[in-house]
């Protein structure tokens, strides 16, 4: 499919493949972007709590803007150019968000490790398997 973002995404993927191989699209910029939205939902209270509400809304919508910035491209360009089915990149952009939030709440905010995310991982197993049957 071509679109007029054609050529800006084909742009974005040679600045890409000269930092990283192309295998790791789009999974590292989805993992970037996962990150960027972990800390836009959940580091408010721990990370921003000397701010009153409108500098923290306002830091919180940075990082809110660096998930589009990495999700986005990476969407986009896995449909236009890879040739990818929309739905099987949306799933696992969810599930990289799932693992990534899991991550987080364990080795950066510190919170213990419990048997949903057990579940978690293996919901999420399950959903990738499903979404790569073609």
């Amino acid at each position: 499919m071509i679109t007029a973002a054609t050529s800006q995404l084909n742009t974005l993927l040679d600045i890409y493949t000269k930092i990283l191989p192309i295998q790791t699209f789009p999974y590292i910029p989805f993992i970037i972007a996962a990150f960027c939205q972990s800390f836009a939902w959940m580091s408010g209270p721990i990370f921003l709590g000397k701010y009153t509400l409108l500098p923290r809304m306002f830091i919180l919508i940075l990082f809110a803007i660096g998930e589009y910035l990495f999700m986005s491209p990476a969407m986009n360009a896995g449909v236009e150019i890879f040739n990818i089915k929309e739905s099987k990149l949306v799933i696992t952009y969810h599930i990289i968000t799932l693992l990534v939030f899991i991550f987080v709440n364990i080795l950066i905010f510190k919170k213990d490790f419990e048997l949903k995310y057990v579940f978690s991982f293996l919901f999420a197993g399950l959903a990738i398997y499903m979404a790569n049957m073609d």
